[in-house]
């Protein structure tokens, strides 16, 4: 009998084992929808596939079409994830908030340097922040007194003298654009011979094709085809430091965790190897401190 009731019971704890736990963590499932920045688009890319590869239920597609189309895709609920290279506007931030009653949120993800490029066999080195200015725009509100159309009005010698500048920039719905307007322009205008190009990789590939062309992009699209300019103040000396943040931008209303898959791809962004990609592509990593306390204002797991 006692034996009877030994067996009983071990068959039912086996059964009971197999039974799944009802504190079991579920699979994660779904689509995240990532509209935005062209400067963050291999980063994201990445991102999404760290997260899939985490997450087989989870798909992501990536739409790296320029910041401008960011608070947009948010505001009609087209996208889960905004990725931008500047903050939003306060227009943008206002559509959004008329129509949700809160405010979008916000989140650092890595750091970025603008840089300036010329043909790998244009002699120039270095430029000042005025000069700069007189090169992309026609307003020169930074001070420089001429406007600057040929490679000798910056102190090259023939054959350079007499070259025209082809001058490559970003389209006005980038957030590259309106950080390179705010920091070089000194939020003045473009000039109009600029020409705008999609993607910053666009904008590298020109000035490598053309000797005479000068662009600016994210500085981690350096290669041996082009060459970085030195930009300096106008004393000569002291670096022009042309650096941003990179975001991205959620809808999470106020005092509510973040979503399952939003919040399982900012792990992922957070995370070490996460982190490492953001060096290996140019960028600056976020620090330690900066990381744990995203994750606390944000509700995520440890570090």
């Amino acid at each position: 009998m006692k034996r009877r009731a030994l067996l009983s019971g071990l068959i039912a704890t086996a059964m009971l084992g197999a039974l799944p736990s009802a504190n079991a963590e579920q699979p994660l499932l779904g689509k995240l929808v990532s509209t935005g920045s062209d400067t963050l688009g291999a980063l994201t890319s990445i991102w999404a596939e760290m997260l899939t590869a985490r997450h087989p239920g989870v798909s992501m597609q990536v739409r790296a079409i320029g910041s401008g189309a960011a608070p947009t895709a948010l505001i009609q609920g087209t996208a889960d994830i905004g990725p931008m290279s500047r903050p939003m506007s306060p227009d943008e931030i206002s559509y959004f908030s008329r129509k949700y009653g809160y405010q979008p949120t916000a989140v650092p993800v890595a750091e970025d340097a603008l840089a300036v490029f010329v043909h790998r066999n244009n002699p120039l080195d270095s430029i000042t922040a005025s000069q700069l200015d007189a090169v992309f725009s026609t307003t020169r509100r930074c001070g420089f007194p001429t406007a600057i159309r040929d490679w000798g009005l910056l102190g090259l010698g023939k054959p350079w003298d007499q070259r025209a500048i082809s001058v490559y920039g970003r389209s006005a719905a980038s957030g590259t654009y309106s950080v390179f307007r705010r920091q070089v322009l000194c939020a003045g205008d473009f000039a109009v011979y600029l020409n705008r190009l999609v993607g910053s990789s666009a904008v590298v590939r020109a000035v490598a094709m053309d000797e005479n062309g000068i662009g600016y992009a994210s500085a981690g699209y350096l290669n041996a085809n082009v060459k970085q300019l030195r930009v300096v103040q106008d004393d000569g000396v002291e670096e022009a430091v042309l650096s941003r943040r990179l975001f991205i931008y959620i809808n999470r209303p106020p005092r509510t965790p973040v979503d399952a898959l939003t919040a399982a791809f900012l792990e992922v962004a957070f995370s070490a190897q996460g982190q490492r990609e953001v060096s290996r592509l140019g960028y600056g990593a976020l620090g330690a401190a900066e990381l744990r306390q995203l994750r606390l204002d944000l509700g995520l797991g440890g570090a």
